[in-house]
C-alpha cells in the first residue's frame, strides 16, 4: 500500500509520533501518525520538530537549550512545541539518528519491556513501537520529559497568595503591572 506523501508537516495535538523511513534511494523521510492516520513527509523526523518550533515561533537549538536550563544537562533532551497547543515531545534516541522516533509525551499510554534492550511504547488509539532500546531507557526519557511539563507549569501558571496580620484596618488588593498592590484604606 502506498502512503500519501507530502513535502512539509508542522506538528498539531493530534500528531502522536514520528518515525524515520527509508525510500528505494536510502533517502531518509519520515512516517508521521496523526490520529488514525499514517502518511509519509519528505523531511527528517528532527526537521519537523525544528519545523514546527519554527512555525510557533521558536527552534530547535533553543527548546533543547532551554530544556537544559530548566531539568539539568542531558542526552536527547526533550522538547516543549509552546503556544496554542503547548506539546511536549522526547526522542527515544539521540535526535541526530535517523532512525530516532519522537514521541508527543500526552499521547503515549504505556512503555512495556519486550526482551533484551528491546520496547514497546503503546501511544493512543492502540498504535505499537516495538524499538531497540530498553524500557529503562525509554521510561526515563518519559519521565524526564513529564518532569520538563511540570516545572515549566509551575513556572507559568499565576498563582496568588500571601500573608497579612490580623488587625482591624481595612485593606484593598489591585492587580499592578507586575505584582498586586496591598493598601491600607483611611477612615
Amino acid at each position: 500500500m502506498e502512503l500519501t506523501l507530502i513535502s512539509k508537516y508542522i506538528i498539531i495535538p493530534e500528531t502522536k509520533s514520528i518515525r524515520a523511513e527509508f525510500n528505494d534511494k536510502g533517502e531518509c523521510r519520515s512516517l508521521v501518525l496523526e490520529g488514525n492516520y499514517t502518511f509519509t513527509v519528505d523531511m527528517k523526523p528532527i526537521e519537523i520538530i525544528d519545523e514546527s518550533l519554527k512555525y510557533y515561533g521558536f527552534d530547535l537549538n533553543g527548546a533543547i537549550s532551554g530544556t537544559k536550563a530548566i531539568i539539568g544537562p542531558c542526552k536527547a533532551a526533550p522538547v516543549r512545541i509552546p503556544g496554542e497547543i503547548d506539546m511536549y515531545w522526547f526522542p527515544h534516541t539521540w535526535p541526530g539518528q535517523d532512525d530516532c522516533v519522537w514521541f508527543a509525551l500526552h499521547h503515549v499510554a504505556d512503555i512495556m519491556p519486550d526482551g533484551q534492550n528491546l520496547s514497546s511504547v503503546y501511544v493512543s488509539g492502540g498504535h505499537c513501537f516495538k524499538l531497540n532500546t530498553s524500557e529503562k531507557d525509554l521510561s526515563f526519557k518519559y519521565d524526564r520529559t513529564e518532569k520538563l511539563e511540570s516545572r515549566i507549569s509551575k513556572r507559568t501558571v499565576n498563582t496568588f497568595s500571601f500573608i497579612m496580620e490580623r488587625t482591624t484596618d481595612n485593606y484593598s488588593v489591585e492587580k499592578g503591572k507586575r505584582n498586586y498592590i496591598i493598601t491600607r484604606k483611611k477612615d
